[in-house]
C-alpha cells in the first residue's frame, strides 16, 4: 500500500488544491465578465411630469433616465436625446436598432431633444401613449452641472402650463447608454 496522505474526502491533497484554483479561476472569468460587458441599467431621475389634458389631468412620477445619441429623424445631424420614465426601458433601449425605436416602449415618461435647433423638443407621454403632448422648450429650462460626451447631469425645468402644456421639475444624472449610427 502506498503512503500517499489522503484528506478526509478520501482524495489527495493535491486534487482539492486544483478544484480551488478551477473555482478560482471561474469566479475571476465570472466577475472579469460582468466588467466588461455592456450592461443596460436606468439611471437615476426624480420629479414629475404633469399635463392637463382633454381627457382629465395627468401627472407622471419620473424614476429613471436614458441618455443617447443619434441621428435626428429630420434633419440626420447627430443629437443627444433624453428619455424620462416611471418604468424602467433599460433592456428594450440597449436592443434598439435605431434612435425612433427607444421612445416605442414608452408609456408614461418624457423625451427631449438637445442639439436638433435652437430650442428643446419635448414629447410628454401618458395613459399608455392615450395622451400625448409636445413642445419646444428654451435651453435654459435645462440646468446642466455635467455636459460631457458621457455624461449628462442636471434639471429640466419646463412650465407650459399656462398655454395648456406641460409642467416638468425633474433632477437627473444619466450616463451615456447607447450610440447610434446611421
Amino acid at each position: 500500500m502506498s503512503n500517499a496522505c489522503f484528506s478526509s474526502t478520501g482524495r489527495a491533497p493535491s486534487d482539492r488544491g486544483s478544484r480551488t484554483a478551477s473555482r478560482l479561476f471561474v469566479t475571476t472569468l465570472a466577475n472579469t465578465a460582468a466588467l466588461v460587458a455592456p450592461l443596460a441599467y436606468a439611471d437615476s431621475a426624480t420629479g414629475t411630469i404633469s399635463y392637463q389634458s382633454k381627457a382629465g389631468p395627468i401627472a407622471i412620477s419620473v424614476k429613471n433616465v436614458y441618455f443617447v445619441k443619434g441621428p435626428d429623424a429630420v434633419s440626420g445631424k447627430t443629437i443627444r436625446h433624453l428619455v424620462f420614465s416611471s418604468a424602467d426601458l433599460s433592456a428594450k433601449i440597449k436592443g434598439c436598432a435605431k434612435m425612433s425605436c427607444t421612445d416605442g416602449d414608452l408609456n408614461e415618461g418624457m423625451t427631449v431633444d438637445l442639439d436638433a435647433g435652437p430650442r428643446l423638443n419635448y414629447w410628454v407621454v401618458g395613459n399608455g401613449q392615450r395622451v400625448q403632448y409636445s413642445g419646444t422648450a428654451k435651453p435654459e429650462t435645462l440646468k446642466l452641472t455635467t455636459d460631457t460626451a458621457q455624461r449628462i447631469v442636471g434639471k429640466l425645468t419646463i412650465d407650459d402650463s399656462g398655454a395648456g402644456g406641460a409642467k416638468a421639475s425633474i433632477d437627473f444624472d444619466a450616463a451615456l447608454l447607447k450610440e447610434f449610427v446611421r
